[in-house]
């Protein structure tokens, strides 16, 4: 590919950027709770692989483009199909206060 070097600056910074989200969402994924780590797991992989993504961009390797590409789609698939079986399980269980009224009253 054939990039500018002011772009290839300018994806540099972006992916410096990048390492400081990187960081801050491991310190996130340390914190959590041992079952609910697989949302801040999916969040430290895909700021990870933006970050391979930008050093590729910065670099003009199509390769990299490609495979980083296909793993954000990954991680992006399976954090959309996580919130939607989320919002289904949200929207299947009933309130507190809600539901069946006991036959008495």
């Amino acid at each position: 590919m054939d990039i500018p070097d002011w772009m290839r600056w300018a994806f540099c910074i972006f992916a410096a950027v990048q390492l400081i989200f990187v960081y801050r969402d491991v310190q996130l994924l340390r914190r959590a709770e041992p079952g609910r780590r697989t949302d801040p797991w999916l969040t430290v992989a895909d700021s990870a692989v933006g970050v391979v993504l930008s050093v590729g961009l910065a670099l003009g390797s199509f390769d990299v483009l490609v495979g980083a590409g296909a793993v954000l789609l990954a991680i992006g698939a399976c954090r959309g199909i996580r919130a939607l079986l989320a919002r289904r399980t949200a929207r299947a269980t009933p309130a507190a206060g809600e539901g069946a009224v006991p036959a008495g009253e």
